[in-house]
C-alpha cells in the first residue's frame, strides 16, 4: 500500500459502515474467469473463428484496463454469438478475508452490496463469513444493478446510514467506486484481480484510498 493519505484515512476510519463488494473482494475469482475463459475457446465458434482462451483472457484484461470488463461484450467483440457461462463453484474466499473482518467487525457494522444471483446469504454462509454482516444488499434481491447509484441507495436506507458515514470497498472503478462517490460515501478501491487492472482517468473515478488486498485495510481503519 502506498503511503496513506492522513486526510483520506480519517475520512474512512471516521465511518460507521462499512459495505464491501463480493467477487474479487472478499472472493477470489481468478480460476472462474480463467475457466470461463477457456470454456468460451471449446467451442465450435472458437474453432471457426481460430480463437484460443488465452486470446479470450487477453481481450478480457484489456477491457478492464478500460474499465470496461463485461464478459458478454468482450464475446462479442471477438465474434461470438454464445456466451459461456460464470461458474460459481471455482470461486474461492480469499485467505484473509474471516480475519480482517473479524477485526472490523469490532468497531463498524458491516454490508456488502454487489451484483450477484439469488442465494448471495447461503453463499456468504457457506464461505463462513455471513455471520459478520449486519446488511446483506444483492442486485437479485433488489432489482437493481451496480453501478445504478440507487442500489447504494438502497444500501443506506437499510442501514439507516447517512452516505457520509459510509464507505464502500471494492475491485472495480466502474461499478464500485464511480456510483458509490455519487450518493456521496466515501470509497476505497481494492487493487485485486481483474478490477485491479482499472485506471483511474479522471476526478469522478479517484477513490478516497487505494490498498492491494484485504490485510492493508486494518492499517488502513487503524486507530
Amino acid at each position: 500500500m502506498r503511503d496513506i493519505d492522513k486526510q483520506a484515512q480519517n475520512c474512512v476510519r471516521l465511518c460507521k459502515v462499512i459495505f464491501f463488494d463480493v467477487g474479487f473482494t472478499l472472493v477470489d475469482e481468478t480460476e472462474c474467469w480463467q475457466v470461463r475463459c477457456a470454456e468460451q475457446a471449446n467451442s465450435d465458434e472458437a474453432r471457426a473463428l481460430n480463437i484460443t482462451a488465452a486470446d479470450v483472457y487477453d481481450v478480457l484484461q484489456n477491457a478492464c484496463r478500460s474499465n470496461l470488463q463485461n464478459f458478454g461484450n468482450v464475446a462479442r467483440q471477438l465474434g461470438f454469438t454464445q456466451i459461456a457461462p460464470y461458474r460459481k463453484k471455482y470461486e474461492k474466499l480469499y485467505p484473509a478475508a474471516e480475519t480482517v473482518l473479524a477485526q472490523l467487525s469490532r468497531n463498524y457494522k458491516l454490508g456488502v452490496i454487489a451484483n450477484q444471483s439469488q442465494g448471495l446469504r447461503d453463499r456468504l454462509a457457506h464461505f463462513g463469513i455471513l455471520r459478520f454482516f449486519d446488511y446483506v444488499i444483492s442486485s437479485a434481491d433488489c432489482g437493481v444493478n451496480k453501478p445504478d447509484p440507487s442500489i447504494f441507495q438502497i444500501a443506506l436506507r437499510k442501514a439507516n446510514c447517512t452516505a457520509a458515514d459510509a464507505v464502500m470497498i471494492g475491485d472495480r472503478i466502474d461499478n464500485d467506486v464511480v456510483p458509490a462517490k455519487l450518493v456521496g460515501m466515501k470509497t476505497v478501491w481494492i487493487k485485486q484481480g481483474l478490477g485491479g487492472l482499472n485506471v483511474v482517468r479522471n476526478e469522478s473515478e479517484r477513490p478516497d484510498c487505494e490498498v492491494n488486498n484485504l490485510t492493508e485495510l486494518l492499517r488502513l481503519f487503524a486507530d
